[in-house]
């Protein structure tokens, strides 16, 4: 179960919900099928219609056709049962976790990664090798190959 978005209030009289995605894929698409949980309660919703408005979206769900019926829905989840489908060169964080780091020069080993640090310029390989952190940015000038077994790098010096 994934989290894709939070619906934060009503919108209009006709059961449309403003929400927030928690995606970094596009997920909110017509047909598309997800769910909220109210009460200890699945409820399944389809897409109907789906318009952008600055920071939100505004949602109509095939199950709801008034204001009324989605006045309690503020503040819940919105899930989805399948992942974003990714592009290549994409990868999933929890993909990256625990993958063993190598040197593109002489194939040594650099050490594991641990976390994956977001900044607003890009994103960070944190790698610990022996009680010592190091970052990595996690670009194409630094990251050589990403497999499923091993990420290698091409690190310029004084970086490690």
């Amino acid at each position: 179960m994934f989290e894709i978005g939070k619906i934060t209030t009503t919108h209009g009289i006709k059961g449309e919900l403003k929400v927030v995605s928690l995606s970094d894929f596009d997920r909110f698409k017509k047909n598309e099928k997800m769910f909220i949980v109210k009460d200890n309660q699945k409820i399944e919703l389809t897409v109907e219609n789906i318009k952008n408005q600055v920071n939100n979206l505004i949602v109509k769900f095939k199950e709801f056709n008034n204001i009324n019926e989605v006045l309690d829905f503020r503040g819940l989840i919105i899930y989805s049962n399948t992942r974003g489908k990714l592009n290549k060169n994409e990868f999933y964080y929890e993909s990256l976790y625990d993958l063993e780091v190598y040197n593109v020069n002489d194939d040594s080993y650099v050490g594991k990664v641990t976390d994956i640090v977001e900044l607003p310029h890009g994103k960070l390989l944190e790698i610990y090798n022996e009680d010592k952190k190091i970052l990595i940015p996690f670009v194409d000038e630094f990251i050589v190959e990403v497999s499923d077994i091993k990420i290698i790098i091409k690190p310029i010096e004084g970086l490690l």
